[in-house]
């Protein structure tokens, strides 16, 4: 099988890119900084940032590439009880990241809107999980998700803008912003007109930048817990459909080399 090894060379790449890119974090974050919590004259922690993710998203997006490409229909997502479990536990994050920023209380009405709709995002997660059927419904409960996730990030995306330090949002920023790819990506499938390559990538690149966040919450720079856990929920949602498109791709290469074998014989 010429692309066999493919995503199992995929999977390899992402967690060996995100612990390079989750030691750098904390390289940096234990490094860089002065006293004052700027950075000094002439410091390359921030081009060395994103020059990282991006060498990171390469290397990804290269592998992806060379993923076949098959119809991108609802039929390539397994029900097994794993992908069923994770589903569930990705729902449940993101409405208790909803649910715990409602109670904290929020500032403004945008703030309460996109709180609102992290809940019923949570909620047409849920159903997507549970529902059998494969049909254009998903694609609305799906879509529900996607705006919310784009939503979000322009929400998140004007408080960043207020920082001075781009490698204090670079995490957050690639994170949010895959997982809001990720999830536009997946309301085609129901459709028929899902994309395999992007879905994996995307997907898998989402869980890699949020490798890179962790040490900020492990180190105490960052305590929005809501805003954390509404995030490992969506990448959970991302992760697991980059999964059962990789295994999917590997049971129908399994599946052209049997008939080319009948064939020959």
């Amino acid at each position: 099988m010429k692309q066999s090894k493919t995503p199992k060379a995929l999977c390899w790449a992402a967690v060996l890119c995100a612990a390079a890119l989750a030691v750098l974090r904390v390289v940096i974050l234990k490094t860089s900084f002065e006293e004052n919590g700027l950075l000094p004259v002439g410091s390359l922690a921030q081009p060395l940032t994103v020059l990282a993710a991006a060498c990171c998203f390469a290397v990804l997006c290269l592998l992806a590439l060379r993923l076949n490409r098959l119809p991108g229909t609802e039929a390539c997502f397994s029900r097994s009880p794993v992908s069923l479990f994770l589903r569930l536990a990705a729902a449940i994050l993101v409405f208790f990241g909803a649910l715990t920023t409602i109670l904290n209380g929020t500032e403004t009405t945008v703030q309460r809107i996109a709180a609102f709709s992290g809940l019923a995002a949570a909620l047409a997660m849920l159903w997507t999980a549970l529902s059998p059927d494969r049909g254009s419904s998903l694609f609305w409960l799906r879509l529900v998700t996607a705006l919310y996730t784009a939503a979000a990030l322009i929400l998140r995306f004007r408080d960043w803008s207020h920082d001075p330090l781009i490698i204090h949002i670079v995490p957050l920023l690639l994170t949010w912003t895959c997982c809001m790819v990720e999830t536009m990506l997946l309301t085609g499938f129901p459709l028929k007109a899902g994309h395999r390559r992007s879905g994996v990538l995307f997907g898998l690149a989402g869980a890699v930048f949020l490798c890179s966040l962790l040490p900020d919450y492990l180190l105490g720079l960052r305590t929005d817990l809501p805003d954390l856990l509404s995030l490992l929920g969506l990448v959970l949602w991302g992760a697991e459909a980059a999964g059962s498109l990789l295994r999917r791709d590997v049971q129908d290469e399994e599946a052209i080399e049997k008939e080319e074998v009948i064939a020959k014989n």
